[in-house]
């Protein structure tokens, strides 16, 4: 297996930084898949499914969000995307990367996988450019209701106000996260809601580049995204395949009743190829879950099942 790293320059201000796997043999490669990280975290943590991936004859690209780890210049920059429209610039920066993989692999079929944040990063581009992909993975997701993003934006946009776009307000941050946790009482830590794997809850939490808060700015655009989101499922692509995987227990999928409303909502779309797998007692980060080596491999048969349906 071949590991490449490289800084891409944006179309917007800005860098980010690239790595790609690729198997050893480039004759029989069946895809290209892009990674999208979730929200404070960074995409060295999906190794071990790049390496899955790359193994099986798939090439892997994955890159550190804005604001995220080495696609930032300072600590300052962390959690923080010095745009009019974060949310959207992250969408931008996925069709920059797309474009880029398109250009040079015209023949391959093209998935998106992302996780958490990084999911709602993949929603929205299937809106605004699905045609442009062959199918997407959508892991830790939901379909987030209305009035408490009303409530975020407006709480966010204050905040922006009288502190500037810069603030790292732990209130927010609170506010955001702090009821991930009530399910798993007594907690071991604040962040039991991530995983039911001990060890890999306590890597998260010593990673200077893990679990950090952020700026108001993006929050505020974060939420708005996400809003924008629920406006406009009509406009995925029918025929997109979309495969959705949560933990039964994961928080941030409402205990299983946000995914499902998120399946609902494209099932009453008709997507032609819409498939759901929800993991018994998983919680968010199902790609280190105590069950990874299931997920994955669920994970690689659809992205199997799916690369052979495509005419590229």
């Amino acid at each position: 297996m071949l590991v490449e790293e490289k800084i891409l320059t944006l179309s917007r201000e800005g860098k980010v930084k690239l790595y790609i796997h690729k198997p050893d043999n480039l004759n029989n490669v069946k895809g290209v898949v892009l990674l999208n990280h979730g929200m404070g975290e960074h995409i060295e943590r999906y190794k071990d499914f790049a390496m899955l991936l790359a193994n099986n004859n798939y090439i892997v690209y994955g890159h550190n969000h804005r604001g995220h780890k080495d696609s930032i210049s300072d600590g300052d920059e962390y959690g923080y995307i010095d745009t009019d429209d974060g949310f959207q610039t992250l969408v931008d920066d996925c069709l920059l990367i797309v474009e880029m993989i398109k250009k040079e692999y015209p023949n391959l079929p093209l998935f998106l996988f992302g996780h958490s944040m990084g999911s709602f990063v993949v929603q929205r581009f299937s809106q605004l450019h699905g045609k442009k992909i062959n199918g997407i993975i959508l892991c830790g997701s939901a379909k987030q209701a209305t009035l408490p993003l009303n409530f975020g934006i407006f709480y966010a946009k204050l905040i922006c106000k009288l502190k500037g776009a810069r603030y790292r307000s732990k209130k927010l941050h609170d506010l955001t996260f702090s009821g991930f946790n009530k399910p798993f009482k007594p907690n071991r830590t604040k962040l039991d809601w991530l995983n039911r794997d001990e060890a890999e809850v306590d890597k998260y939490i010593s990673d200077p580049y893990c679990g950090g808060i952020f700026s108001a700015s993006f929050y505020r655009d974060f939420f708005k995204g996400l809003k924008e989101i629920n406006h406009n499922f009509e406009l995925i692509p029918k025929d997109l395949p979309i495969y959705i995987i949560s933990g039964s227990m994961d928080p941030v999928g409402g205990l299983k009743k946000l995914v499902l409303r998120l399946y609902n909502t494209l099932r009453k779309q008709n997507i032609k190829n819409l498939d759901l797998k929800l993991y018994e007692d998983a919680r968010h980060e199902l790609m280190v879950e105590k069950n990874r080596e299931e997920v994955m491999e669920d994970c690689l048969n659809w992205l199997n099942n799916n690369s052979n349906l495509c005419n590229i």
